[in-house]
């Protein structure tokens, strides 16, 4: 996401009369170049990641980035097929980023900037000069997906639309000067297919023999506010803290129906939230009440978990039950 800073610098770039990169108006398309354009979405698709490549680098070097899309944008209308503005997009995206001349595209590559529960893992294996072949496995909550295929390099930059049963399903992975991997896949839906329950492949990744990503905890989830009230949660649930945090792929906020100054929270297994879920309510002075529910031995009905502070261990607060009874057991 553009943040304000970058609408500023892109602001004062055309009060001094440079123009910055914008997506293509398809409303107002005059040129062949452009209704050609308009007319494939993966050339659509290519055109609003050049933008937002655009926008993501340009506060580093404006004068530099803004010549290099003046010298791209003379180079694209010069194309005469959608092959060739392929191409053309591909270098642009590349030149902006500045790729290394040789990359080290093989090894295992892990997803650092998906959320909690979520992940992605790219091997890639059989570097040619060509390009290379890329298995990747991407989850979230219960579903997760494979997808394999061959990724042609240009410029540089690798691109792929044939991956294995995936239709039009594009992906593009870009090489950053640190060392890392920009990945993005269409935006148009042609990898809906693929990636069920809203998974996503997109995400900046990082070669390693496992996943990089710190373990998370209830407090850097943002679900407790410190570590005090994380700490106490620990020792009031013991061994169970750790399935809390497992069910958290997914949480919002509450309401708290017994007036207690309470916060509220309820997590859940995405793709399992009627069977794999919990509330959490804790108030400033630390009081805590936590029930978690899962499926039951051989998948049978489910099982209650229910832990509190309070000296009464039986009862729960109204909220609590209202929500408990949401579920049925068999």
């Amino acid at each position: 996401m553009v943040n304000r800073s970058r609408f500023l610098l892109i602001f004062l770039l055309m009060m001094l009369g440079m123009s910055s990169a914008r997506a293509l108006d398809c409303g107002r398309a005059a040129t062949v170049v452009e209704n050609t354009i308009c007319d494939s979405k993966e050339l659509m698709w290519l055109d609003r990641l050049f933008t937002d490549s655009f926008r993501d680098v340009v506060v580093e070097n404006p004068q530099r980035i803004q010549s290099i899309a003046d010298r791209w944008t003379r180079s694209r209308d010069a194309c005469v097929s959608n092959a060739c503005l392929r191409r053309a997009y591909l270098n642009g995206i590349g030149q902006l980023y500045g790729v290394p001349a040789s990359f080290d595209w093989q090894g295992v590559w892990w997803n650092t900037t998906a959320t909690h529960g979520n992940g992605g893992k790219i091997v890639i294996h059989s570097a040619a000069d060509w390009g290379f072949k890329m298995d990747a496995t991407v989850w979230g909550g219960v579903y997760s997906s494979v997808l394999s295929g061959s990724v042609n390099d240009y410029y540089g930059v690798a691109y792929t639309s044939e991956i294995a049963w995936g239709g039009h399903c594009a992906i593009i992975l870009v090489p950053r000067a640190d060392g890392k991997l920009e990945v993005s896949s269409d935006n148009n839906g042609s990898c809906d297919m693929l990636l069920p329950g809203e998974m996503d492949i997109d995400g900046v990744y990082e070669k390693a023999a496992s996943d990089p990503r710190p373990p998370a905890t209830l407090l850097t989830l943002g679900i407790l506010p410190d570590k005090a009230l994380d700490d106490r949660f620990r020792e009031l649930v013991g061994d169970d803290y750790q399935h809390y945090l497992d069910t958290a792929t997914s949480f919002v906020y509450g309401t708290d129906e017994d007036s207690l100054g309470a916060t509220v929270l309820t997590l859940w297994v995405k793709g399992m939230a009627n069977r794999q879920s919990a509330m959490i309510m804790y108030t400033p002075e630390g009081k805590i009440w936590a029930l978690r529910v899962e499926p039951g031995k051989n998948d049978n009905g489910i099982q209650l978990h229910y832990a509190t502070t309070e000296e009464d261990k039986n009862s729960m607060p109204k909220t609590m039950a209202n929500w408990r009874a949401r579920f049925t057991e068999r």
